[in-house]
């Protein structure tokens, strides 16, 4: 069944389900959703895609007429106390960002790692100093900040001012026991990307029907009513359409 314009937000999946590549998963995909969150974990140039891919998914894109979302590159971390390593991440997205760019993403997430060991202190003011760097290379308003592990309420006045969007991850809200309704309500303003996936014996990126009733029903309110992209991040075929079905019985 066809799920294009079904919902109140456009519905994307990643760009991993079949163990195939990127032009071959959007075609197997594209009848059946509005867009696609193209997965880039590596940012070195050698582990992007050629030519030939970006032309195959820009001709996708205008066949079943596709937004697509950029997952940006976490193999460098942005927050990274190192300021060595912040650079060559802030090269990394300049680099993606530019090649996507034909391709007009709604939003390129990025990560803002929390090294393990490291004081939180020393994590916000590395993330605020990528984040000024960022705002003066790309446009904030077309990156989304991902809520990870660590709360990013004390950056919401700085992504604010900057002018940064945010990626409301609502499956590591509750994986990571933040605090979710406090921080859907911060944000919600903000929030052009949506990630969800089940969460279940002590895992997440899991199905949809697999996450506890009560869990799930407090992230109803605000998914009844939000209207920009939301993500299915399951990334196995059959349980990202179980989820799907599981979204349409409980929003349509």
């Amino acid at each position: 069944m066809s799920y294009k314009d079904r919902f109140p937000f456009s519905l994307s999946v990643p760009s991993w389900l079949y163990p195939a590549g990127y032009a071959e998963n959007v075609e197997r995909v594209a009848p059946f959703v509005d867009g696609v969150e193209l997965l880039f974990f590596e940012g070195k140039p050698s582990c992007l895609p050629d030519k030939e891919v970006w032309h195959s998914l820009l001709a996708l894109q205008e066949r079943y007429l596709l937004s697509y979302n950029i997952h940006m590159p976490t193999d460098e971390n942005l927050a990274s106390e190192h300021r060595g390593e912040r650079h060559r991440a802030l090269e990394a997205h300049k680099r993606l960002f530019d090649l996507a760019a034909p391709l007009a993403p709604v939003t390129h997430t990025i990560h803002l790692e929390y090294p393990e060991g490291v004081a939180p202190a020393l994590w916000m003011q590395a993330a605020e100093e990528s984040l000024v760097a960022l705002s003066k290379t790309m446009d904030p308003a077309l990156i989304t900040v991902e809520t990870l592990d660590i709360s990013l309420l004390p950056l919401a006045d700085l992504l604010d001012t900057l002018g940064f969007k945010i990626c409301l991850d609502l499956g590591h809200l509750i994986h990571f026991n933040l605090p979710i309704e406090e921080t859907i309500e911060r944000f919600a303003p903000a929030c052009r990307m949506v990630h969800l996936h089940g969460v279940a014996g002590g895992k997440d990126h899991r199905a949809l029907p697999l996450m506890d009733p009560a869990l799930f029903s407090r992230l109803l309110p605000f998914l009844s009513t939000y209207t920009h992209t939301l993500s299915l991040e399951v990334f196995k075929a059959a349980p990202c359409f179980e989820s799907i079905e599981f979204l349409a019985e409980k929003l349509l």
